[in-house]
C-alpha cells in the first residue's frame, strides 16, 4: 500500500557511491545515523526500476562480500537473485566495499572501525547522488562469506541498535564473539553456526518456537524479534525465505537505548482504506489530498456511532509511517473507534499556523473536510472526536485543539508543543535547529498567527476546555526545564490556564527526571519507564497531563497510544460546547 515515490536516475544499474568519512552534519530526526569519522570509502548501490517508497518506509538490504570491485558485487547480486527480489519488494541494495586487508571483524584498534563505516553507508544516502534513501530501523544485512558473518556478529554484539536484522553463516577459523558483547537482542537467520545461534537465542530469550521447511523459528521474549536457525545452505531460495519470514516482518525503532522491535503492519491485510491524491473532498480548491482510514473489523457494516481519532504524522514523514510508529489502529481494535491517518497537504509538512500567505493549502480546512467525509463512511459520534500526532504532527494536533475546541473533545500531542500558536511560520523556518526561546506576549517574529487569532477568538466567545495529555521523550531536548520562555513551558502554562488548573509557576522538583512538580506524579509501565504528571481543576478533574518516557529521544514508545487513550476516552463534547467527563471510562 506504500506509494512508490523514490526513483533514482541510476535505477536498475549498479552505481558506485562515495561514503563520506564524516557524516556528523547529516543529522535527521527519527532516522539518524551516528558514527565515528573515518576514511572516505565507497560502496556499490542498486535502486530498483520499480521505485521505492518514502524513505521512512523504505527497506535496505546491505550485502557484505569479500570483493571490492563491481564484478564481485554483481556476482553476489546474481547469485542470490537480489535484483529480482528488490524489483518485486521495492527495497534498496547496498554493497559496502571492505578495505584491502579485509573486514575488521576482530575490531582491531590499529585499523579503522568497519562498524562505523557500515553505519556511514546508510548515513550518506540522504541527499546522495543515488537519490534514494531508507530507514535506519529497516537495514538488513546479508553475509556472503565467513569473514562477513564475523563482521556482522561483532556489530550485532557491540552495536546492536544498528543491526535490525542479519543473515549469517559460519565464522572464519579462530573467530570468537567479543567478550564485551552487550547480549542485546537481535533478529537474525543463522545458517550452520551453532555458536552464533546460541548467543542470539540467549540474548533474545525464547518465548516459543516452530519448525518449517528445515528452518526453526525462535520467538524472543519480544515475539517481534525472531531468530531463524537452519542447516540449509545459503542460496537464493534461503535469502527469499529470510525476506518473507524475517526481514519483511522486522522493524527496530530507535526509541530506547538499544532500540525496540515492533510488529510491522500489513496495511492491505489489516483493512486500511487508502485515498491517494483524492480531490473528492472539495477542500483547498480541489487539490488532491491523501489519507488512510482504518475501521476495526467488528465495526464494519454496523450502525453504531463510534469515536473518531486523527493521527498527524511527523514533519517529512508519511501517514503509514505514522501508523506503524503509533499503532493507534491496534488500540482502535481493542477500544472500538475509527482512526484516520492524513497526509499533510504540502511537502509532508503541516500548516499548523493556517498560514495562507506563505503556504498554499490549509490543513485545518482539510481536517474539517475529512470529518465530513468520515461521517459518510461510518456513523461518527461527533461528540467524541480526538486528535493526536507526532513532532510536527503534535504541533498540528495542538493547533486543531485550540482553534476548534467546539469540535475536538481532547488531544494527545506527542514530542512537540503548541508552536503554531506561539511562533509564526517564517520565524520557525529561519530558526530550525536553533535554540527556541519565545516572547510569551506574542509570536517571536512579531506576527500573530492565524492559529493564535482563531484560538483567542474562540476562547473569548466561550470558555471552552480541551483536556490535553502531552507526551515527550525525556532525552528529547533539555530536561529538567529551567528556561521561563521555553516553548514547552509556554505550552504547559497555556493549557493549564485554558483548562482551569492551577496556573502558578511550575515548582522545580529535582527528585524526578522531569524537574517539574505536579498535583500527582506516578510511574507507569511494568518497567517504570513512564513518568506521568497530572494537574487537576477545582472539581478534581485531571485536565492536563504530561507523559514522559525515559531513555526516549525524538521517538515514541509503542505503549504511548494506549496510555493516551485511557485519558482521551473520558471526554466528550456537549452540544452547547461544554465538556462532559465520564471518569468511569478511565481504567
Amino acid at each position: 500500500m506504500n506509494e512508490l515515490i523514490q526513483h533514482s536516475r541510476y535505477e536498475g544499474t549498479l552505481f558506485l557511491q562515495t561514503v563520506a568519512g564524516d557524516i556528523s552534519g547529516r543529522r535527521e530526526a527519527e532516522n539518524n545515523a551516528v558514527a565515528q569519522a573515518g576514511q572516505e570509502r565507497s560502496m556499490y548501490a542498486y535502486a530498483p526500476k520499480s521505485g521505492c517508497p518514502h524513505p521512512k518506509q523504505c527497506q535496505i538490504l546491505m550485502v557484505l562480500r569479500n570483493g571490492t570491485d563491481e564484478a564481485s558485487a554483481r556476482a553476489v547480486m546474481e547469485k542470490y537473485r537480489l535484483d529480482v527480489l528488490a524489483e518485486e519488494k521495492n527495497f534498496l541494495l547496498l554493497f559496502p566495499n571492505p578495505q584491502e586487508a579485509g573486514w575488521n571483524y576482530n575490531n582491531a584498534l590499529d585499523r579503522e572501525s568497519d562498524m562505523d563505516y557500515l553505519i556511514r553507508c546508510f548515513g550518506v544516502l540522504r541527499g546522495s547522488q543515488l537519490g534514494v534513501s531508507g530507514f535506519n530501523g529497516m537495514i538488513f544485512y546479508l553475509a556472503d562469506s565467513p569473514e562477513a558473518s564475523a563482521m556482522l556478529m561483532t556489530m550485532a554484539a557491540l552495536k546492536p541498535i544498528n543491526v535490525p536484522a542479519m543473515m549469517i553463516g559460519s565464522f572464519p577459523e579462530g573467530y570468537r564473539i567479543p567478550e564485551n558483547a552487550l547480549n542485546v537482542e537481535v533478529a537474525a537467520l543463522v545458517s550452520g553456526n551453532p555458536e552464533a545461534a546460541d548467543y542470539i537465542r540467549a540474548a533474545n530469550g525464547v518465548s516459543a518456537e516452530e519448525e518449517s521447511d528445515g528452518i526453526t523459528t525462535f520467538y524472543g521474549t519480544n515475539p517481534n524479534c525472531r531468530l531463524l536457525v537452519t542447516d540449509r545452505a545459503v542460496d537464493a531460495n534461503l535469502v527469499s525465505a529470510a525476506w518473507e519470514r524475517l526481514f519483511s516482518e522486522t522493524r527496530r525503532w530507535q526509541n530506547d537505548t538499544h532500540g525496540y522491535y515492533q510488529k510491522r503492519t500489513n496495511f492491505t491485510e489489516k483493512g486500511f482504506v487508502g485515498h491517494v491524491k483524492d480531490s473528492s473532498l472539495g477542500c483547498n480548491g480541489g487539490c488532491g489530498q491523501t489519507w488512510y482510514e482504518y475501521i476495526p473489523p467488528q465495526l464494519r457494516g454496523t450502525e453504531e456511532k463510534v469515536p473518531l481519532l486523527f493521527y498527524f504524522h511527523g514533519g517529512g514523514c508519511v501517514p503509514l509511517y505514522g501508523a506503524e510508529q503509533s499503532d493507534w489502529h491496534e488500540v482502535a481494535d481493542r477500544e472500538n473507534f475509527i482512526v484516520v491517518y492524513p497526509e499533510a497537504s504540502q511537502n509532508n509538512m503541516w500548516n499548523a499556523w493556517d498560514d495562507r500567505e506563505n503556504l498554499r493549502y490549509s490543513d485545518r480546512e482539510f481536517f474539517l473536510a475529512l470529518i465530513e467525509h468520515m461521517k459518510q463512511v461510518h456513523p461518527i459520534d461527533e461528540t467524541r472526536i480526538y486528535v493526536s500526532g507526532f513532532s510536527m504532527g503534535g504541533m498540528m494536533s495542538s493547533a486543531m485543539a485550540c482553534t476548534l475546541p467546539d469540535v475536538v473533545a481532547a488531544a494527545a500531542p506527542c514530542n512537540a508543543f503548541n508552536e503554531g500558536y506561539f511562533l509564526d511560520y517564517k520565524t520557525m523556518i529561519a530558526n530550525m535547529g536553533k535554540a527556541k526561546t519565545y516572547d510569551p506576549s506574542k509570536s517571536r517574529g512579531g506576527i500573530i498567527t492565524n492559529t493564535r487569532r482563531y484560538a483567542d477568538e474562540k476562547k473569548a466567545a466561550f470558555d471552552y476546555r480541551v483536556p490535553i495529555i502531552q507526551t515527550a521523550g525525556l532525552v528529547d531536548g533539555k530536561w529538567p526545564i529551567d528556561c521561563a520562555e521555553d516553548a514547552r513551558l509556554l505550552t504547559f502554562y497555556y493549557w493549564r490556564g485554558y483548562n482551569h488548573t492551577d496556573t502558578t509557576p511550575f515548582v522545580q522538583d529535582r527528585t524526578n527526571e522531569s524537574g517539574l512538580s505536579a498535583d500527582e506524579s506516578i510511574y507507569e509501565g511494568e518497567d517504570g519507564r513512564f513518568l506521568h504528571h497530572r494537574w487537576f481543576d477545582s472539581d478534581g478533574n485531571s485536565m492536563y497531563e504530561l507523559l514522559l518516557t525515559k531513555r526516549c529521544p525524538h521517538a515514541l514508545d509503542i505503549r504511548t497510544a494506549g496510555i493516551a487513550w485511557q485519558f482521551l476516552k473520558q471526554f466528550s463534547r456537549n452540544a452547547d460546547g461544554t465538556l462532559k467527563i465520564n471518569k468511569e471510562e478511565r481504567e
